[in-house]
């Protein structure tokens, strides 16, 4: 707990804020200064990699749920491999580190194997 002096009385707060200076100037206290901010950018510095490690992540499922489906129809439905294309697209953006526009490229990807699904009902569900 930190106390405050606010219009001459005591103020106890539990946690540190801004008090309010005369002629608008701020001032911070001692415990939120400079640990709190470089808490704040270390928090959001460790969030970018988590996020990439995450897209990295779904992006590789994504390619091999889709090259097993293939494996497994194509000799039963040729048709299916016109989507080989854009799938050597969303595996070259992988390899780039673009794991966004893979993740795209691979949902583009299995929306045109959805329709050949509906095409030849014989296929297996993605």
């Amino acid at each position: 707990m930190t106390t405050y002096t606010v219009g001459g009385r005591p103020f106890v707060a539990a946690q540190p804020f801004v008090a309010a200076q005369p002629f608008g100037s701020v001032q911070l206290p001692e415990q939120v200064g400079a640990p709190a901010v470089r808490q704040a950018m270390v928090s959001e510095a460790m969030r970018q990699p988590m996020v990439s490690e995450a897209m990295r992540q779904q992006s590789a499922a994504l390619l091999q749920h889709v090259y097993r489906w293939l494996e497994a129809t194509v000799t039963t439905v040729p048709q299916v491999l016109a989507v080989v294309p854009l799938l050597v697209t969303a595996v070259q953006l992988y390899e780039a580190g673009q794991y966004q526009a893979c993740l795209e490229r691979g949902q583009a990807a299995i929306a045109m194997l959805q329709q050949a699904r509906w095409t030849y009902p014989s296929l297996p569900p993605l």
